[in-house]
C-alpha cells in the first residue's frame, strides 16, 4: 500500500520521486505549515517517512501543464506541448487600450496590434485562439488562475509584475511623450517649454500619466480628466494645450487627427517597453514564444503592424 502511495506522490522536496520533466524549469518549493507553496499558489501535502509529496495531478494544474503516466513513470510536460495538443489557446486581454488591444462592440471582437499578433502566433502554432476578456486590476489574477494562457494588449514590462509571472522579450519601446496640436510643434520642443505659465495640461488621474505630472509639473496648470478618451478632443479643440502619455498613444491620435501631433516620440521624457505576460516556471513555453518575436521581427511583422495601428498607414 506504501509502495503504491509513494508512486502516486511526487517529492518536491530535495527531490522528484519517479518524476521526469520535459525540459521545464521549476522554482524550488517550500514547506510552509504542512502545506508546500509553488510559485505563489498552496498544493496539499502527504508525509511518506517524514518527507511532503504532492500529487503529480495538484503539480501539472499548477503549472497549466498536462501530466502523462506511462508505467511507474510520470511527465509533466510544457504548457506549449498542452496548447498543441487541445488545438486552442487561451489568449488574455483588457480591449480597453488602443492600438494594442479594443473590444469593438459592434463586431463583437477584438482588434487592434497586439490582437492580430496573437492571431499570428495561433496560425503559427497550428492552433485556434481563443480572446478572454479580462480587466487591468484582475490581470494578474486570472493568469495566475490559468483563465489564459499568456496576456497581450499593450502591457508595459516591470520588474513588479516580474515578481509573479515571467515577461516575454519586448517587441517595443516608448516613453512618455506630448500630444499637442499640429501648430505648436515648433513652440513645444521641451519638458521646460511645456512647464511654463498659460500651459495647461490635461491628465488623467490616478495612472503613470499623472505620476509623471505630479512629479515633473511645477509651473504650468495641470486639469485632471475623468475619462482619459476626452483628452486627445481637448488637445485639438484648444481646451488644453498638452496631454503627456504614452509615446506610442500620441502617436496613434496623431494619426486619427491631423490637428494633432505626437511631439519628441524619438526622445522621450521615460523610457518603457512593452511586452507578453506568461506564467513563470515553463521555459519551453518561453523560449517558444521568445523565438516567436524575434522571427516576427526578422520577417517585419511588428513594423507591419506598427505602420498599421499606430501610424495608421495601410499596406497597398
Amino acid at each position: 500500500m506504501r509502495k503504491t502511495m509513494v508512486l502516486k506522490w511526487m517529492g518536491v522536496l530535495g527531490f522528484l520521486a519517479g518524476i521526469v520533466f520535459g525540459g521545464m524549469n521549476f522554482t524550488s518549493a517550500t514547506k510552509n505549515s504542512g502545506d508546500v507553496e509553488w510559485n505563489g499558489k498552496q498544493l496539499s501535502t502527504l508525509e511518506v517517512n517524514g518527507k511532503p509529496y504532492v500529487p503529480a495531478e495538484e503539480l501539472a494544474q499548477a503549472s497549466g501543464s498536462e501530466l502523462h503516466k506511462k508505467r511507474n513513470h510520470y511527465t509533466v510536460s510544457s504548457r506549449l506541448d498542452r496548447i498543441m495538443k487541445k488545438g486552442v489557446i487561451r489568449v488574455g486581454t483588457t480591449g480597453d487600450y488602443k492600438p494594442f488591444t479594443f473590444y469593438n462592440t459592434n463586431t463583437k471582437k477584438f482588434e487592434g496590434y497586439d490582437i492580430e499578433a496573437a492571431e499570428i502566433m495561433a496560425k503559427d502554432l497550428g492552433v485556434k485562439v481563443k480572446f478572454v476578456k479580462t480587466s487591468w486590476p484582475t490581470l494578474m489574477n486570472d493568469l495566475l488562475a490559468d483563465k489564459f494562457d499568456m496576456a497581450v494588449g499593450g502591457i508595459s514590462r516591470n520588474t513588479e509584475r516580474q515578481k509573479t509571472a515571467q515577461l516575454t522579450r519586448p517587441y517595443m519601446n516608448e516613453g512618455k511623450a506630448p500630444l499637442i496640436r499640429m501648430e505648436d510643434k515648433e513652440k513645444y520642443t521641451s519638458l521646460q517649454a511645456i512647464d511654463q505659465p498659460g500651459v495647461t495640461i490635461g491628465v488623467n488621474p490616478g495612472g503613470t500619466n499623472q505620476k509623471f505630472v505630479d512629479a515633473n509639473i511645477k509651473r504650468a496648470k495641470v486639469v485632471v480628466v475623468e475619462n482619459n478618451l476626452e483628452i486627445p478632443h481637448m488637445v485639438a479643440e484648444g481646451k488644453v494645450d498638452v496631454m503627456i502619455t504614452d509615446s506610442t498613444e500620441a502617436m496613434y491620435y496623431a494619426s486619427q487627427d491631423k490637428r494633432l501631433y505626437a511631439a519628441l516620440t524619438d526622445n522621450t521624457f521615460t523610457k518603457s517597453q512593452k511586452g507578453y505576460l506568461i506564467p513563470r516556471g515553463d521555459s519551453v513555453f518561453e523560449n517558444w514564444v521568445n523565438l516567436w518575436m524575434d522571427e516576427m521581427e526578422l520577417q517585419g511583422e511588428f513594423t507591419r503592424l506598427k505602420e498599421k495601428y499606430i501610424y495608421n498607414k495601410q499596406s497597398k
